[in-house]
């Protein structure tokens, strides 16, 4: 079923030329550097590949409509894991079931139970109209994401990546899930939210300042996309998404971002948007900030010069996540590319790769709630790992881990987070846990269940 985005709303941001700050040596030094390192033939080829590719990938988005997104059965997936090979093209796929229906609706029923229960001490984004809360560790979200069908899904898309770098045996162990934190939303009928229009989470600028992070792209930037793998992750396990400091920034390699439904949701009800292709997309946000757009006719990359003046990185924050808009990235058409996706049922799951644009309807034009849990699937990387052995201890003590300490702003605009979700009515005792839960959760030392 087609769900394109056929008016682009009025609240998202558009990013041109005009946002470059001509002081930014930093950014200007940082784009001569690669120019140099890569080299201006290497980097003119890849554009014209890419933007040549996008065409067909553009072209098949705007024919497709959500049914560019695969959907599966969890029960099938599980029986028959190569299942899932079938959406790597795509970078994402909904997975039915992984929550049986009626014991998802009843958590969302308790929930709500919790929120009001606590209402004096939970905070949530934006202030005036809470549609995200910052809880992290609400019996719910516990119960949900330790749950080992919802952990064997998990295991099973850390499993599609690969690791040149180590053996077959390390691959296997960096498989093991870990559990990030992350919120969870209940937006209601009516509710506008324009907070979140096409973005690429994992970091922004630190994608071309960050040397691990840049060598993801290597085959990119040396003149050969279709060579780029975008699920090896031996140098993305050891890049730095959160080099600049924000209230966006996620510290950890997410192999996939995920929603875990509540509620169902159909499109035009406040939920997610994609663009469902992952390589070619991918190679063409990467080189955007090394061209400038012609005078005349802006669709032929050959027009296209290389930028070698400027500082500009499109859509580009230190502090934000990489944001896009048809002015800044016109290639991908997103008016006809990024599109709702199908309709979700309480239980089911919605998955896309960590680098994947992607953003939330504006409008909520259904007649009920819509609520997800946002739970990623995240490999055991040496680096998780010690972000979780973090989070084990925050986790006891009732914090936010890392990421979330700070309710929102950047420097010294950062508020400081007073939540303690141990010390709330009806939190859940971390001893009800299944020890395979609690080792996901970062707990170092296990005592004998």
């Amino acid at each position: 079923m087609p769900s394109k985005t056929t008016t682009w709303p009025s609240g998202w941001p558009s990013f041109t030329p005009k946002d470059n700050d001509p002081t930014d040596t930093f950014q200007k030094d940082l784009k001569a550097t690669i120019i140099a390192e890569y080299g201006a033939d290497n980097l003119r080829t890849a554009w014209i590949k890419t933007c040549n590719a996008l065409d067909g990938v553009t072209s098949r988005l705007a024919s497709q409509g959500n049914n560019a997104v695969p959907i599966f059965e969890a029960d099938d997936i599980l029986s028959d894991s190569k299942a899932l090979e079938a959406m790597k093209e795509a970078g994402c796929c909904i997975i039915r079931g992984v929550i049986p229906k009626n014991e998802a609706i009843q958590y969302f029923e308790d929930l709500k139970s919790f929120i009001a229960d606590n209402n004096d001490t939970v905070t949530g984004w934006p202030a005036k109209s809470v549609a995200i809360y910052h809880l992290y560790s609400s019996p719910i979200q516990l119960k949900i994401k330790t749950n080992p069908r919802h952990l064997q899904v998990q295991r099973l898309l850390n499993c599609l990546w690969t690791d040149s770098s180590c053996s077959d045996d390390e691959l296997k162990a960096q498989s093991e899930p870990v559990l990030y934190p992350d919120g969870l939303r209940i937006r209601h009928p009516g509710q506008e939210f324009l907070g979140l229009g096409p973005h690429i989470d994992g970091g922004s600028l630190s994608r071309w300042a960050d040397e691990e992070y840049r060598k993801t792209y290597d085959a990119i930037l040396r003149g050969g996309p279709e060579r780029y793998d975008p699920y090896d992750m031996a140098y993305r396990k050891n890049a730095n998404p959160a080099m600049f400091p924000g209230g966006a920034q996620c510290s950890v390699m997410r192999a996939f971002q995920g929603w875990t439904a509540l509620t169902p949701c159909k499109p035009g009800e406040g939920g997610l948007m994609l663009v469902p292709d992952i390589k070619i997309v991918t190679a063409y946000m990467i080189l955007r900030p090394f061209f400038k757009a012609p005078e005349g006719d802006w669709r032929k990359p050959e027009s296209w010069e290389l930028d070698h003046e400027s500082s500009w990185f499109p859509g580009t924050f230190r502090w934000d996540s990489q944001l896009l808009s048809p002015a800044s990235h016109p290639h991908l058409y997103l008016e006809d590319t990024l599109m709702s996706i199908p309709d979700m049922e309480p239980g089911d799951t919605i998955w896309w790769h960590t680098d994947m644009c992607h953003a939330v309807e504006t409008t909520h034009n259904g007649t009920g709630p819509a609520s997800v849990c946002y739970i990623p699937a995240a490999p055991s990387t040496p680096a998780n790992l010690a972000y979780m052995r973090q989070h084990w201890k925050d986790l006891v003590a009732g914090v936010p881990s890392e990421d979330y300490k700070y309710l929102d702003g950047t420097g010294s605009e950062l508020v400081l987070s007073q939540q303690n979700e141990r010390a709330m009515k009806g939190a859940m005792s971390l001893d009800d846990i299944r020890v395979e839960g609690r080792r996901a959760l970062g707990e170092v030392c296990y005592a004998v269940r």
